[in-house]
């Protein structure tokens, strides 16, 4: 669904670069800087799907905020554009998903000292030649043979924690209409896209019933992958903070500190 009406003004300098400074392949190489990710072509071959139709959707929603001031645009854009972008927005998940799983899985297997069985299991003879098995051996060797990389690895994952969740929490709900990490807790209404007007882009308010944590739109998510390999690298105790902020307040828990604050106000 989407919100045709819905924008705001800037009066600050443009927040988000026209199509034509974007680099054309920076998702994809931002992708690939991640420890782990270029050795893996399935997730090269995804992220590169995932680099050509961010760049198709960009102009999509160029062209609809351009019909929208307009008034030229029909249902039928809103419709299409809503698609694309919630598309758009599973596949980049499912890209940053697959690559946390494997990177979580290799710093476990590392701490628990099963590289070299995992090393023997993944060479092993099956009758016939395993590309995958192989890739993933390969990977292996390499954090064997090299102790920074497994640092490495520890790094990125806690450098796109706080766009993964993110990421995440918007996907569970256009996906699965729950709320990310919060058992029993329902989204507050039907997730309606609000068209950005400096980018033409659709946000979507993150919430975990009566709090809204956010809002988070397809373009915000594609510059946050674009800005990957600038990212600091936050504390654990960062993480966990975030982490928990997003979770955000049950219904019960948001009424009593609502309550709280109405029969305690802070004093002048």
């Amino acid at each position: 669904m989407i919100d045709d009406d819905y924008g705001y003004n800037r009066d600050d300098e443009p927040t988000y670069l026209t199509p034509d400074q974007i680099p054309q392949y920076a998702l994809r190489e931002a992708l690939k800087s991640l420890s782990l990710f270029a050795t893996d072509m399935n997730l090269v071959s995804q992220a590169m799907n995932l680099t050509i139709v961010d760049e198709f959707i960009t102009g999509l929603e160029y062209d609809y905020r351009l019909a929208k001031f307009n008034e030229s645009s029909s249902p039928y854009d809103s419709i299409f554009l809503a698609a694309q972008s919630q598309m758009w927005i599973f596949s980049a998940y499912e890209v940053m998903r697959t690559w946390v799983e494997k990177a979580k899985s290799y710093v476990k297997t590392a701490e628990n000292s099963g590289l070299h069985l995992k090393l023997k299991e993944l060479k092993r003879d099956r009758g016939y030649i395993n590309y995958t098995a192989l890739q993933k051996a390969r990977e292996i060797q390499a954090l064997i043979e090299d102790p920074k990389l497994l640092g490495n690895l520890q790094d990125d994952l806690a450098r796109i924690q706080f766009l993964f969740i993110r990421v995440e929490m918007i996907r569970v709900a256009l996906a699965k209409h729950e709320v990310r990490k919060r058992e029993g807790a329902m989204l507050a209404n039907g997730l309606v896209g609000f068209m950005n007007r400096e980018c033409g882009s659709l946000s979507y308010q993150m919430n975990t019933g009566m709090v809204i944590q956010g809002e988070i739109n397809r373009r915000d998510i594609a510059d946050g992958i674009r800005s990957i390999p600038d990212y600091a690298v936050p504390t654990p105790e960062d993480v966990k903070s975030y982490d928990k902020f997003m979770r955000g307040l049950s219904d019960n828990e948001a009424i009593e500190l609502f309550k709280d604050v109405t029969q305690h106000p802070p004093s002048e």
